[in-house]
């Protein structure tokens, strides 16, 4: 043996031994980490969303989601399956863009009545913008709802074991919903398939509706009004909505009266928007300790649609704490004018 060849031989072994100490340590870390991806599913499933669940602070809830989806997500690299947090998340992080999508709208509505063209341009283009990330987020957490199921086919329901997976179930209805509705503020750039609308309406029909506060007949009944075609023989959207409304006043979760003033707004119906804004202002005493944040929700989309109409009639938003009353009431039913906001 020449002294070569015994010299690269142990070498040779050694780096045969570092080589498979280093790849025995990645797999440890992969287990590592998968290990703690699952642990982290569980804690948000278990402790994060109940607690997320009972705050009403919607700011919060925004930002939580922009901030700890990446993170979530990042898991599923692993191995972990984030799908059923990750709808939630992602719902949750496009109240931020709709928010942001709301402020533009109403730039665009002052600077329409003001005349400014080009400031009504650019507050338009924005609110497109934004419009385009919320679908975008929405329709990410109802395809990643369709994977946790297993994409149901059409007219069946998926299998929910737990009350969590119902909660998911319906937070990705109402997120399909919105994506469909922002996309086509947004021109369409997103490419929301049409076809959610009627799948939504025929998933909705999978959650109790008196276990979710009225919810799921809400969803069907906002969307037969909106899209006629899709409702049953008879069907009767407006008492539909009405039922839906009382029992979420009822239960302490008001998202049935959220559904019947989006119904209303995309419809231009005034009479019955006027009636959902002034009936979910009147019914804020008994809220849901478990699911304030749900119901925040809600109040949300009413402000917002009031803000609208407020700003396209008088320039300015909703005055603080007018939330049920309009513009036009009788004087003894308008908000005192705090002398701060004319400051």
């Amino acid at each position: 043996m020449t002294l070569t060849a015994s010299f690269s031989s142990p070498v040779a072994t050694l780096r045969v031994v570092v080589l498979g100490a280093a790849l025995l340590a990645m797999q440890g870390c992969g287990m590592i980490y998968k290990t703690t991806g699952d642990v982290l599913m569980g804690f948000g499933r278990s402790e994060m969303l109940p607690h997320m669940m009972s705050d009403d602070d919607t700011r919060i809830a925004c930002a939580a989601g922009e901030a700890q989806t990446p993170l979530l997500l990042a898991f599923e690299r692993v191995g972990s399956n984030p799908d059923k947090l990750a709808v939630l998340m992602y719902v949750t992080a496009s109240s931020c863009t709709d928010e942001l999508a709301l402020e533009q709208e109403l730039r665009y509505l002052r600077s329409i009545k003001q005349g400014n063209v080009a400031e009504a341009q650019d507050a338009r283009i924005l609110q497109k913008r934004y419009a385009a990330m919320s679908a975008k987020r929405q329709y990410e957490a109802y395809r990643r709802l369709m994977i946790a199921f297993k994409h149901p086919k059409d007219g069946e329901c998926p299998k929910m074991k737990a009350e969590f997976d119902q909660l998911v179930w319906m937070i990705g209805m109402v997120g399909g919903v919105q994506a469909l509705l922002n996309d086509g503020i947004a021109d369409g750039t997103v490419g929301v398939p049409r076809d959610i609308a009627a799948k939504v309406e025929r998933g909705a029909a999978c959650l109790n509706n008196d276990q979710w506060w009225g919810t799921p007949r809400g969803i069907r009944a906002s969307i037969w009004n909106i899209l006629p075609m899709l409702a049953p023989a008879n069907a009767q959207p407006w008492e539909e909505l009405q039922a839906a409304s009382e029992s979420g006043f009822r239960d302490g979760v008001r998202l049935g009266s959220a559904m019947y003033a989006l119904a209303a707004y995309s419809k231009g119906d005034d009479k019955h928007l006027r009636k959902a804004i002034r009936d979910f202002a009147a019914n804020d005493k008994k809220i849901h300790p478990e699911y304030r944040m749900m119901d925040a929700m809600a109040n949300s989309i009413i402000s917002g649609i009031s803000d609208r109409m407020w700003t396209e009639a008088t320039g300015r938003r909703t005055p603080l704490g007018g939330l049920g009353t309009f513009w036009d009431d009788a004087a003894t039913n308008q908000p005192a004018i705090n002398i701060d906001d004319l400051l």
